[in-house]
């Protein structure tokens, strides 16, 4: 059976004209025992005279009407869902219980666990662990540097730029006239079609066409690329360190972090065996 609910409307004008210990003591509505005061809406409502008397009442209404309908239901639920309500208890319980643990154990491992991961670390478990690192698609070291068609002496500048002999003629030339370029250093590993995406280029068999030519230049209506491909991994063949070794960091900590799990779960049960509060029998 449902309880009865007395809404009380207060103006806003109104309510803003009384003083903060007696605006906290106003009561907006009761249902049985419960009520609602000002306090308890006060973070929804706007500061004095950003809103006319006629709007305030309704959105006092509006927000009473809102706490009124959450908790009939709440009773209403709790009325008619009498053997569903054991299990909802149930479940409330074990939420809770698994926020607390969660909340108390990554706080231990925030303070206790080691981020420090050696370089030599990282190669042990990388010569250890070859085999988890196979290449799923084929990966490029190489960057390119984009120059507008127009710039003067492009034509010169490509020439240079296929020629060792004239390379620093084409850097030069690169340092007036560049105006976009990849945004990784040319010693960093990239998935070949994600590089292969941010030129101009086409080509039937890229891996190929980049493993025969270490550099070429290719272009769009607007820019000429000037590409230099430094190294090239195909795929199914074993990524290079570099490659993963954020992905390695990752791994070895949660190594640790797991372990530091392990070890104070363990300690806790010891020590309630020492204290006498835990006995298994």
């Amino acid at each position: 059976m449902l309880k009865p609910i007395f809404i009380v409307l207060v103006a806003l004008a109104a309510v803003a004209c009384v003083p903060n210990g007696a605006a906290e003591l106003e009561v907006l509505a009761e249902l049985g025992n419960k009520k609602l005061y000002i306090e308890d809406i006060s973070d929804h409502l706007p500061k004095p005279g950003q809103m006319d008397e006629a709007d305030s009442i309704s959105l006092v209404n509006r927000l009473v009407r809102q706490w009124a309908e959450n908790e009939l239901l709440v009773e209403a639920a709790e009325f008619n869902l009498t053997t569903e309500l054991e299990d909802f208890e149930g479940l409330v319980k074990q939420y809770r219980n698994d926020l607390l643990k969660h909340a108390y154990i990554d706080g231990y491992v925030r303070q206790h666990l080691d981020t420090t991961i050696s370089q030599q670390q990282i190669q042990d478990y990388y010569d250890q662990n070859l085999s988890n690192f196979e290449l799923k698609e084929s990966i490029v070291q190489a960057y390119y540097a984009a120059a507008p068609l127009k710039a003067q002496k492009t034509q010169e500048a490509k020439r240079w730029f296929l020629s060792d002999r004239y390379q620093e003629k084409y850097l030069d030339w690169a340092e007036v006239f560049v105006t976009k370029q990849s945004n990784y250093g040319d010693s960093a590993w990239v998935p070949m079609m994600d590089f292969l995406q941010e030129i101009p280029f086409e080509s039937t068999n890229p891996y190929n066409y980049l493993n025969r030519r270490k550099r070429f230049t290719c272009e769009d209506t607007a820019l000429v690329y000037f590409v230099q491909v430094n190294a090239l991994l195909i795929k199914d063949s074993y990524s290079p360190l570099p490659y993963v070794e954020e992905r390695i960091k990752k791994v070895l900590l949660n190594k640790r972090r797991l372990t530091l799990i392990e070890q104070i779960e363990e300690k806790i049960i010891e020590h309630a065996i020492e204290e006498g509060t835990l006995i298994i029998h």
